[in-house]
């Protein structure tokens, strides 16, 4: 899969997709809802890139300036073959860039969300950023943030 976080350096504003999870459901868990950065299989023939792409225009109708790779590893090599590319996306989110978004060939109904970095930040300190990927994507982009904010300066 590529995983992407939609982030504007200009602004220091982040995008999330909020969809209805089955892992959740099966626990019983209350928040069926989860937020998420833009994500999607890369299919035959594609890069990842190019699926980061694709995935970004089809949940959110985002183009991306840059893509910066944030690295790749699998979700649980123990118990399965799923390999993640993950990237943050530079680009604008301009006011009102929020919304319904997804494939209706896929079924998809899922919610944009905007919101400023440090309300991300402060979720993941809270423990409330409750999927792997988007928690590791929030702590390299706080490792990185101030040389990507000087680039989108």
């Amino acid at each position: 899969a590529a995983i992407v976080l939609p982030y504007d350096p200009a602004r220091d504003l982040v995008l999330l997709v909020e969809q209805v999870r089955l892992g959740p459901l099966a626990r019983n868990d209350p928040h069926l809802w989860q937020f998420e950065p833009v994500a999607g299989l890369i299919d035959p023939g594609e890069t990842s890139q190019d699926a980061a792409h694709r995935e970004a225009w089809e949940e959110a109708r985002l183009r991306f300036d840059a893509l910066e790779a944030v690295g790749q590893c699998y979700a649980s090599p123990g118990a399965a073959t799923d390999f993640f590319h993950l990237f943050v996306g530079l680009c604008d989110l301009p006011d009102g860039t929020a919304g319904i978004g997804g494939e209706a060939s896929e079924s998809e109904n899922i919610r944009s969300h905007v919101l400023p970095f440090d309300q991300l930040m402060a979720m993941a300190e809270a423990r409330e950023t409750a999927n792997a990927p988007l928690t590791l994507l929030t702590y390299w982009l706080a490792h990185h943030r101030t040389r990507l904010r000087r680039l989108g300066a």
